[in-house]
């Protein structure tokens, strides 16, 4: 369980993120919706650590491992996609080259996976970025935007792939101004506007 309990965040001079109050439970998918720069990103940084709330507090029942596609992934563009990979699961050593060809061939990327991520579509590329956000089996998946120039048979997989992880217990958190297909499987739908959570 993630708790999040009257978390405040000043960026320059500016409060991004005010009172929020939240708690994530293992086995739960949770969507964030709003229009662009009400927080949902924000959001997300402080739940993975990547910033820290100016006031309040994260708390965390166990030390949890993060899958995450935050903006715009940031990948080595001439570079093939297998190395990206490869180069970001040496990071923790956690999973071999067979889990990422067979992530590779789940998202549908197996037949350019030695091609560089430069020549890729926008599509391709947040493909990959799912790859790398669910190749280690991670206790938290949190996605910004992760249907973003999806057609419907990858869309399809990406949702799919969020229920498979929600029925292992994961704790999943998308971010997200469209709509929300039905294969994800939400538990609950909380809105943000002007950086507090008005739902």
């Amino acid at each position: 369980m993630i708790q999040i309990i009257n978390a405040c965040k000043i960026l320059k001079g500016k409060q991004v993120l005010k009172n929020i109050n939240l708690t994530l439970n293992e086995g739960e998918c949770i969507a964030i919706t709003g229009f662009n720069g009400c927080g949902k990103t924000m959001l997300l940084r402080l739940i993975c650590g990547l910033i820290k709330p100016t006031s309040g507090e994260v708390k965390t029942d166990k030390d949890y491992s993060f899958g995450v596609i935050i903006e715009n992934p940031t990948f080595f563009f001439y570079e093939s996609a297998l190395y990206n990979l490869k180069y970001l699961a040496g990071i923790n050593k956690k999973i071999n080259n067979d889990v990422i060809e067979e992530y590779l061939k789940k998202f549908n990327l197996y037949d350019v996976r030695n091609k560089k991520v430069s020549t890729f579509s926008l599509g391709m590329k947040q493909r990959l970025a799912l790859c790398q956000a669910f190749m280690e089996d991670p206790d938290v998946i949190l996605l910004d935007e992760p249907f973003n120039a999806l057609d419907e048979e990858n869309l399809k997989i990406a949702a799919e792939s969020i229920s498979l992880a929600k029925e292992k217990g994961k704790i999943i958190v998308i971010a997200l101004h469209g709509t929300i297909p039905e294969e994800c499987k939400i538990d609950k739908v909380i809105k943000m506007g002007e950086g507090i959570i008005v739902n």
